[in-house]
């Protein structure tokens, strides 16, 4: 295993060092009865030879049995003492996966992908699991017998001791130099799965589309070439441990030979005893099981090994956004403030000079092409990422200085696409939260304007809504994405074209409905981002981005009277629309404004 490996892995094995030592204790107590098993039967055969006596025979025959009762014993214990390490240590380091998953960045999903991950948090601990589980004890037992086996073996007869130790050190040495060639190997393996399950993931994820335009035989294709670099990876990774796996039984059957020579020779000779020979063959015997042994150890502990660093990589990764040594705690008002902020992707500017600044309470709507920025202005007030030049101000304090837990328990972002959980609907709204009064659910669904579609669900909020919302359509995933969001009762609300699948007269009633969901308490701070201008029509303030700029900022009538973007995309068809909708979602009162975005007294 490499160093690194097993720096990885050294934490969780310190936690248990009184495991370890069990272990070898275990391994120590088995290998020593099976070393001298042999021992014991050639001192029998020679003392045959003698003339030996019934009794003594018994005697011999019962240490046979007790040697190979502890045998049993000890070997039964140090795989069961193996195997709880296996499971603690793959449950501990899961968990400490697990949890690293969740405070990683947005960038760092982007750089390895879901399938990736997924195999590393499963495929990669079953093979962790299998060396501790299985290799670790192997390797211990066979390791320690072949040392005593070794040093009885000297005393019996040193020469033939030293043949059959330089053989097993040439075997052992060229799986050694060969380790890393295999842990590479797997490593690609690995790697390659991990592309296969991701490919795997990403379409099944998306065969309604695939079978909506026709794509399945392009996409069997796509899998193919993607199966097929796997498998050729894997068949790659099976050749070179075959070179390896069979190069132990043949030394060992190799050394045999010589030793039944050599020995042979010497019993001829005087130089050892029938029963010494005897005892040799059946040390060769047992080493040969240990080194074979030791073989599938080696090739479980060299994917253990590509495994556990394919593991460390993600958990030695720590998230770009944390909490600064002198991170603020403070009740947040939401006044949002921009200065100067620029943010760079590369060599290309996503955002760069944007200023405003907007009072706690307010409005804001955002409108701009695609690829304008919009999303990206967002993700810096909720701190997803920090700028590169300039401040972002949440009530005065950079939002560096913010303790990220105050922040974010602060605002809500509902994102255009809208995540749901294979859960009830209620669940959906109030996921993460306990103990919410039926009366709060209640008052961010009709703000929502999600109440009208209960009668229409089978068990209305109880109704399992199926994995990532597939019995809702897209209008009501959002509208429960934003009722999730109201429920928290946020400072400041983040919508990221969250809108976008509802109708306009929809649309222009949630903005109602948002800002009526806190006439008692006082308004929160809105940031709007939408391709329906009445949503934003009545803003306290629009921004109109254009490559990452602000290039228009002011009230739906000042930008009309200035006579720019804003009031080109407003003629192109807008006005007509706008208007009608606006008189159905108005109270009748005949206003000019609307009365949901005028601040309570």
């Amino acid at each position: 295993m490499r160093g690194s490996s097993i720096r990885y892995l050294w934490p969780y094995l310190r936690d248990h060092h009184d495991w370890l030592v069990g272990c070898l204790v275990y391994a120590l107590v088995g290998a020593t009865a099976s070393a001298f098993s042999p021992y014991v039967l050639g001192r029998a055969i020679d003392e045959l030879q003698r003339g030996l006596r019934l009794p003594v025979v018994a005697e011999y025959a019962v240490a046979l049995l007790v040697l190979a009762a502890t045998l049993a014993i000890f070997r039964y214990l140090l795989r069961m003492l193996t195997g709880a390490m296996a499971a603690t240590v793959s449950y501990e380091m899961s968990q400490d996966f697990f949890v690293r998953l969740l405070v990683l960045d947005r960038a760092t999903y982007a750089e390895f992908g879901t399938g990736d991950l997924l195999s590393r948090a499963t495929i990669d601990f079953i093979y962790v699991w299998r060396f501790f589980s299985a290799g670790f004890q192997m390797m211990l037992h066979s390791l320690v017998l072949l040392v005593i086996g070794c040093v009885l073996m000297a005393f019996a007869s040193p020469l033939l001791a030293l043949i059959v130790f330089g053989c097993l050190m040439v075997s052992l040495t060229v799986q050694v130099r060969f380790g890393k060639v295999l842990e590479n190997s797997f490593d690609r393996v690995q790697r390659n799965m991990a592309l296969m399950s991701a490919f795997a993931q990403e379409h099944l994820t998306t065969v309604r589309m695939v079978k909506a335009y026709r794509q399945e035989a392009p996409v069997v294709a796509a899998f193919d070439t993607v199966l097929g670099d796997y498998a050729r990876s894997n068949l790659q990774f099976v050749l070179r441990s075959g070179v390896i796996t069979p190069l132990p039984g043949t030394v060992v059957r190799l050394t045999t030979a010589v030793v039944l020579a050599v020995g042979g020779a010497l019993v001829i000779r005087g130089g050892l005893t029938v029963g010494q020979l005897v005892q040799f063959i059946v040390y060769l015997g047992l080493l040969n099981n240990a080194v074979l042994q030791i073989s599938q150890a080696f090739e479980r502990l060299q994917q253990g090994a590509a495994a556990t660093g394919r593991i460390a990589e993600i958990l030695h990764r720590g998230p770009r956004i944390a909490d600064a040594p002198d991170a603020q705690t403070i009740p947040i008002t939401g006044r949002v403030q921009m200065r100067g902020v620029g943010l760079k992707a590369g060599n290309r500017w996503l955002l760069h000079d944007i200023t405003f600044d907007v009072a706690a309470g307010s409005t804001v709507g955002i409108i701009g092409a695609t690829g304008a920025g919009k999303s990206t202005l967002l993700g810096l007030i909720a701190r997803v990422q920090d700028p590169s030049t300039g401040q972002v101000l949440i009530d005065g304090v950079d939002a560096r200085k913010l303790a990220l837990r105050t922040l974010r328990g602060a605002l809500a972002i509902v994102p255009q696409e809208s995540l749901l959980f294979s859960m009830s609907l209620r669940d959906n709204i109030t996921l993460g939260l306990s103990g919410v009064p039926d009366a709060q659910v209640e008052q961010a669904i009709d703000a929502a304007r999600l109440s009208n579609d209960l009668p229409q669900l089978p068990q209305g909020l109880a109704t399992h809504v199926g994995e990532r919302g597939a019995t809702l359509s897209g209008g009501q995933k959002q509208r429960t994405a934003i009722a999730r969001a109201l429920v928290r009762d946020p400072r400041i609300l983040l919508l990221d074209d969250a809108l976008a699948s509802v109708d306009a007269l929809t649309a222009s009633q949630i903005i109602a409905g948002l800002a009526s969901s806190r006439a008692g308490a006082g308004r929160r701070t809105t940031f709007i981002v939408s391709q329906h201008l009445l949503a934003v029509r009545y803003a306290d303030t629009i921004l109109v981005l254009d490559e990452g700029t602000i290039i228009e900022q002011g009230t739906h009538d000042e930008l009309l009277a200035h006579g720019g973007r804003y009031a080109a995309l407003y003629e192109q068809g807008q006005r007509r629309d706008a208007d009608e909708i606006d008189e159905r979602a108005l109270d009748g009162t005949g206003h000019t404004e609307a009365p949901w975005l005028t601040t309570p007294q």
